[in-house]
């Protein structure tokens, strides 16, 4: 077909999202409860908290972006040290779930059911790319939800709803940028294990930020290639024009990668 439907996408995205419900949902559960395990006991973390972080050595504190804990008694201050670290795990589900939309499918053959439909690749390609979406969100929205019920209960003075939802805003957009990622990969090939190679990016590019830092004086222009570092809660909230800037680099590159695997992926079996 070479005439695209937005009502065809939206069809199987319902479908798909209906195939992967229990584990968008498990996910969503799981980090509603981590958030909300961690959050509720925001009143009695300092003072432990504290205790154990000075037990602890240097280097490792930074690799977790927790090497200031003097925030620990502001509601936001202690949500975006616990995010910073949440944020990784909701970044390898993006690019695990979305590189098997695709990647699965190809492997088990049951893409080929598709194929037979009057369907177009373009039209299954955007209907991967919502149903991606829609699950990033959902386990991001989960988050908020956990941490925005914790801060009515205990937050406080300091617990400043805008200010959660700017860090899940900007810090949260690092998952979004891995869900383009993986896509882009998916839709290049079907021979590797995508989604492994979409967490181990993940992975690297967070030790980069934690490198950028830990050698700032001579490597702290590496921090530039970490979405980790560059949308990092606490820069998140100030949210400066080199945040600003970087968000628009980011966004345009999340969106050739989008366009990149959907060109690709419609034309990929002419090369066989």
């Amino acid at each position: 077909m070479s005439n695209f439907s937005l009502k065809a996408s939206l069809k199987l995205t319902g479908f798909d999202l209906k195939n992967n419900r229990r584990q968008i949902f498990g996910w969503s559960i799981a980090m509603f409860a981590i958030m909300f395990m961690y959050m509720i006991l925001f009143p009695s973390m300092q003072d432990m908290v504290k205790m154990k972080m000075d037990a602890m050595p240097k280097e490792l504190l930074q690799l977790f972006g927790m090497e200031d804990f003097g925030g620990l008694g502001n509601f936001v201050n202690y949500f975006g040290m616990i995010f910073n670290i949440i944020i990784v795990a909701i970044s390898i589900f993006a690019v695990t779930f979305s590189a098997n939309l695709l990647y699965r499918e190809e492997k088990t053959k049951t893409i080929e059911f598709l194929y037979s439909l009057e369907l177009s690749r373009g039209e299954i390609f955007v209907s991967k790319l919502i149903t991606a979406f829609t699950a990033v969100l959902a386990v991001l929205v989960s988050s908020a939800v956990s941490t925005v019920i914790c801060g009515a209960i205990n937050g406080g003075e300091t617990f400043v709803l805008a200010d959660v939802m700017q860090i899940v805003k900007i810090s949260g957009f690092s998952a979004v940028f891995f869900m383009s990622v993986a896509l882009l990969l998916a839709g290049v090939t079907a021979k590797v294990g995508v989604s492994s190679v979409g967490s181990m990016t993940v992975l690297a590019l967070y030790m980069l930020g934690y490198l950028s830092k830990l050698l700032e004086d001579k490597l702290g222009w590496l921090s530039n290639f970490s979405p980790f570092e560059v949308f990092a809660p606490e820069k998140a909230l100030s949210l400066g024009s080199s945040t600003m800037s970087a968000l628009a680099v980011y966004f345009g590159i999340m969106a050739v990668f989008l366009f990149a695997g959907a060109f690709v992926y419609k034309r990929r079996d002419f090369n066989i």
